[in-house]
């Protein structure tokens, strides 16, 4: 019998360590720790002892603030966060959690344009050509009018590298923008047109008639944002408020040889 409680005890001590090697501390399981009487110290070590994932963005850090997390604590979230700021480039928001959340790119389903029609009618009439992305709302969802993005570039690789870690896989499709890119302006924010009947988002990418031809997006379609240097290649980007609808970022920039720029940052304010 004593064989047996013996038994369960060391495999409850593997499933233990198991459990506490995969855990990832957050801005949240700080507050929560914090909530629980857990000290300054306390908090510092097990920082120091556990993976972490940290939103240093002002939006994340004011919400530490708040909590009344103490400075000394602040300053280590701020020091660990540097740490993977490379490997995590792209645009987030803060979701419901007060957290930093990752928008995956979607890809355009198809264009749409009705150049030909146009043009036997009258060749100085402009053709618009569309982008379309699948169903009527976006996965990420945000609950605010006056939501903050937090933009991370990583421009020190080379175009090379770019091309080959484009190949083939999403996370290299995340990654080409926020290489070759440096700055927010190298994005245009836009409200899509939801088609319900067709189920799907559509922007106006283009326009053309017999005398000459635009690609991109219309400036006077563009939605206005201010943008703050964080540090580095970090920026903190908070668009006008913005009433309810489907909207996406959508990068204007310079495209690498061999790239297509098929893919937009879309996201829903509900």
């Amino acid at each position: 019998m004593k064989l047996r409680n013996l038994f369960f005890t060391l495999l409850f001590c593997v499933f233990s360590n198991l459990l506490t090697a995969q855990e990832v501390i957050t801005n949240k399981s700080i507050v929560q720790m914090m909530e629980l009487g857990f000290d300054d110290t306390m908090i510092i070590d097990k920082i120091y002892t556990s993976d972490v994932k940290f939103d240093a963005s002002i939006a994340g850090l004011g919400a530490l603030k708040k909590a009344g997390v103490s400075s000394e604590v602040i300053s280590l979230v701020m020091e660990k966060s540097k740490q993977n700021t490379k490997s995590k480039t792209g645009i987030y928001f803060i979701n419901e959690d007060d957290e930093a959340e990752l928008i995956q790119p979607a890809v355009f389903s198809g264009k749409n344009s009705n150049q030909v029609a146009q043009k036997l009618v009258s060749g100085f009439i402009n053709a618009k050509q569309k982008a379309r992305l699948p169903r009527t709302k976006s996965n990420n969802v945000i609950k605010t009018n006056r939501p903050e993005f937090t933009f991370k570039f990583n421009p020190a690789t080379t175009e090379v590298d770019n091309l080959q870690n484009t190949q083939g896989n999403q996370a290299g499709l995340l990654n080409w923008w926020f290489r070759v890119a440096s700055n927010p302006n190298e994005f245009v924010l836009v409200k899509l047109k939801v088609r319900e009947k067709q189920n799907l988002r559509e922007v106006i990418t283009g326009k053309s008639n017999w005398l000459s031809s635009n690609e991109g997006v219309d400036p006077k379609l563009a939605i206005g944002f201010d943008i703050e240097e964080i540090e580095g290649n970090v920026f903190k980007v908070t668009p006008t408020s913005l009433e309810p609808g489907e909207y996406a970022f959508l990068y204007q920039g310079q495209v690498p040889q061999g790239r297509q720029n098929q893919s937009v940052f879309d996201f829903s304010i509900q």
